[in-house]
């Protein structure tokens, strides 16, 4: 009976095939994209899981009170891992990290010149740090790879970079050397796996933290503040804990200055939370995926597989009609209830289990469109047999839905007025049940085209809102040697695709995670009242070159060795309550020394548009000039390849690289920018979904109003007044989804707009948009099914019993 069944419900998806192609597709479309969700949600929560010791590690973040306000930073000051581990024995692992940061490395073998290239995730970590983080080691002692000072562990993908011909003997390269910025000789004693990709330890290579703890000794015993220096300790419970917090509160007298113990705390963040905990912002390389975001996705996810299977739902009971027939006479010849309900169960199964396959395939193709589009936040994601457990629940969800329904809905046909074609459904069941689903499906479809609206506006925004500096065809790039700076910028001044050049310690707004921190106060003023500022360093054309309005006082005239000059800007000058004439003249101390305020320059984002501006003070202080900025007006081929050239040729001992600052900004937003993306492609197939649903709701009207149509038509309606009586339907429908989307829309998209400082204002016509942009593409969907129906032929349906 069973093979029956199959056969019966294989004939039956061959013969209606339009009907089964359109319910395939609907269905797919939820289910791939939920598969989707689903993947990168598990992706996004499962950073640094694998460590055998991830729920026992936290890392040691920082808070530091100030008198306007709490810093929150994930850095600590590179003493505290020793004083713990001295202090705290009942520790089970203390370890110690400096970066990543980027270094220059040099190679040279009898077969090759001189290699030179620049790596920016170079971590110097102790020998505790392999103790406490998994690694997969292919070649070298793990237990004595970081124990000399000039030793360096390389991963698996520097080793196929850098030493291609040796990457199948991992042993031959071990004992060479490879030299650091030109003079430091690190001999290679272990070679390393790749960190998987959802992982915050980020690292190319690993160096001793001894190396590093040498060869700065002012950062590596200061304990005032912290420069990209990472604490993190393994306990021997999760109850610990608050104990060693406890602790922490009284012990840190011990070490720091009475001023710094009354701004500075300590706390102990879990591992496991460190992706998705906005707080203390995200690790250096890293990124950061809230974790309401990732609840919003699951959401998502259920609502996308929900109209899909809605629609499923609405598309297989508007064909009962059709099938009432055979339902009458198979009950007439005997057949049970449940004989029935199983056919149909296996029927919609089948066709289930087609979509489900053909979503897989689907998923596969997506998920490597989705990792190219996404690699700047370095985003892996696999499809493969750890997924299974998704795929089931999501079969078995879908099955149990959109299968059970529709099979109880046409076994519960009576037998006789199902052979009289007379199958009637009650406007208070089926139908209004049915339509209360087609709402539900709008409302999600009006949430999630709205939200895009709002979205895009507010992206728009980052882009195109006043910066209040110029950053068009700005490249930036490094500079090796301070000697050749007036060299180097009078040779581009004389390329004509050149404009402008300038130094510094970086662009205006704080980019790729680099920003300078100090303290500023009066020299009358003691330390516990300072505040916090930005620290930026600029040469005498750094005002001009990004446009920076002075509004008080003068520019730099001269760089110096010890700076002796400051330009501030307005926001740190309202802290003191003074007019920009009034700060001009005054004396200011920061960590770094004391100085004179010159001018004042009109506030600019010095933090990307979530942030608010905060105190910036600029220096006339030449030892920071790291940076060059070279204004381009045609960044051709050639203009590149000649800036290349001529940057080699004055620094040919380094590794030339270059960013353009404008995309070094859009880097600032790259998670609003998936969540842009995101609702943008998810209102798109909401749509789709909702229209496949309307579909199936004018199929199912009009095989019930045949009659209706053919009587209307017979006693002189025409077409048009037919289409408008369909359209009255799905009209009610889209409005009456609009009005009960507006509600929540509004309260989501501004609870998501808080999160930002600068924001654009949400109007109303985005909400009308939005409803406007829904309606005409219903609209559009539903006119082919009731034009159809107003040119049918009235004797047709008439003559029908």
């Amino acid at each position: 009976m069973f093979k029956n069944y199959i056969k019966i419900a294989w004939r039956n998806l061959l013969k209606n095939k339009v009907s089964t192609i359109i319910n395939s597709i609907g269905l797919s479309i939820g289910i791939s994209a939920c598969i989707l969700i689903l993947i990168f949600v598990t992706y996004e929560s499962s950073f640094d899981d694998y460590h055998t010791n991830a729920s026992r590690t936290y890392r040691v973040v920082q808070h530091n009170k100030l008198p306007d306000q709490t810093l929150y930073w994930n850095t600590t000051a590179y003493p505290l891992a020793e004083a713990l581990r001295n202090d705290f024995p009942d520790i089970d692992m203390v370890t110690q990290t400096a970066g990543p940061m980027s270094r220059e490395f040099s190679i040279q073998d009898q077969e090759r010149d001189v290699s030179r290239f620049e790596e920016s995730e170079v971590l110097f970590a102790d020998a505790y740090y392999l103790r406490t983080f998994d690694t997969k080691w292919l070649a070298g002692n793990p237990d004595t790879a970081l124990n000399d000072l000039n030793s360096i562990v390389l991963t698996q993908t520097l080793v196929e970079k850098y030493f291609p011909k040796d990457q199948d003997n991992l042993q031959s390269i071990m004992g060479k050397t490879i030299l650091l910025q030109g003079k430091d000789p690190l001999k290679i004693t272990g070679v390393v796996k790749d960190p998987p990709p959802n992982s915050n330890q980020r690292y190319s290579l690993l160096i001793p933290y001894e190396f590093f703890k040498v060869n700065n000794t002012f950062f590596a015993n200061n304990w005032s503040g912290n420069y990209q220096g990472t604490t993190f300790v393994v306990l021997q419970n999760k109850d610990q804990r608050k104990l060693l917090e406890s602790k922490i509160t009284t012990w840190k007298k011990k070490y720091l200055k009475p001023e710094d113990d009354a701004r500075i705390s300590y706390a102990l963040q879990p591992l496991q939370e460190i992706h998705n905990e906005t707080l203390y912002g995200s690790s250096p390389r890293g990124y950061i995926i809230p974790t309401h975001i990732l609840y919003t996705a699951l959401l998502v996810a259920l609502f996308i597989l929900i109209i899909a299977i809605v629609n499923f739902v609405n598309l297989i009971t508007a064909q009962s009609v059709s099938r009432s027939k055979e339902v009458g006479i198979r009950k007439a010849l005997g057949s049970k209830r449940l004989d029935i309900v199983i056919q149909f169960l296996i029927e919609n199964g089948m066709m289930i289990i087609i979509t489900l396959i053909s979503s897989i395939l689907i998923v596969h193709v997506l998920i490597h469109q989705l990792n190219s589009h996404l690699s700047i936040i370095n985003l892996k994601l696999e499809f493969g047999i750890k997924d299974i457990g998704i795929i089931i629940a999501i079969g078995t969800f879908t099955i149990l839905l959109a299968a059970i329904y529709p099979a109880i809905v046409l076994s519960a046909f009576k037998p006789v007025q199902a052979l009289k074609n007379k199958i009637r459904i009650r406007k208070t069941g089926a139908f209004n049940f049915r339509r209360s689903l087609i709402v539900f499906q709008f409302i999600i479809v009006q949430i999630f085209v709205i939200a895009a609206i709002i979205v895009a506006f507010q992206m728009d925004y980052f882009k195109n809102e006043p910066k209040g500096f110029s950053s068009s065809a700005v490249i930036t790039t490094s500079v090796p040697n301070h000697s050749k700076l007036d060299v180097f910028k009078n040779i581009l001044l004389e390329n004509t695709s050149i404009t402008d050049v300038a130094y510094g310690s970086g662009p205006p707004m704080a980019v790729n995670g680099f920003q300078l921190g100090t303290s500023f106060r009066l020299p009358e003023q003691n330390i516990q009242e300072a505040k916090d500022a930005e620290m930026k360093v600029a040469g005498t054309n750094y005002l001009k070159f990004y446009d920076l309005k002075l509004i008080a006082g003068r520019n730099f005239t001269t760089n110096k060795e010890a700076f002796d000059e400051f330009i501030v800007n307005e926001t740190l000058v309202k802290s003191y309550n003074w007019t920009p004439a009034e700060a001009i003249g005054k004396k200011i101390e920061i960590n770094e020394g004391q100085a004179t305020i010159v001018g004042v320059v009109k506030d600019y984002h010095n933090n990307s548009f979530q942030y608010e501006i905060t105190p910036c003070i600029l220096l006339n202080w030449s030892f920071y000039h790291n940076q060059a900025f070279i204004k381009i007006n045609d960044p051709n081929p050639e203009a590149l390849a000649s800036l290349e050239k001529t940057w080699k040729n004055t620094f040919p001992n380094a590794v030339y690289d270059y960013h353009f600052l404008d995309d070094a900004i859009e880097k600032e937003y790259v998670v609003e920018g998936m969540i842009y993306k995101g609702f943008t492609l998810f209102s798109i197939l909401a749509i789709s979904i909702g229209c496949l649903g309307l579909f199936g709701l004018m199929s199912f009207i009009i095989s019930r109003k045949k009659k209706e149509i053919g009587l209307r038509k017979v006693l002189g309606a025409n077409v048009a007044q037919i289409i408008s009586f369909f359209s009255k339907e799905f009209i009610q429908i889209v409005v009456l989804a609009f009005v009960l989307a507006v509600p929540f829309v509004y309260y989501m998209m501004n609870l998501w707009l808080e999160g930002f400082t600068y924001r654009i204002t949400i109007s109303i016509w985005m909400f009308l948009g939005g409803g406007v942009l829904t309606l005409f593409i219903a609209l559009v969907t539903c006119s082919f099914q009731s034009i159809k129906a107003a040119f049918s032929n009235p004797i047709n349906a008439l003559r029908e019993e």
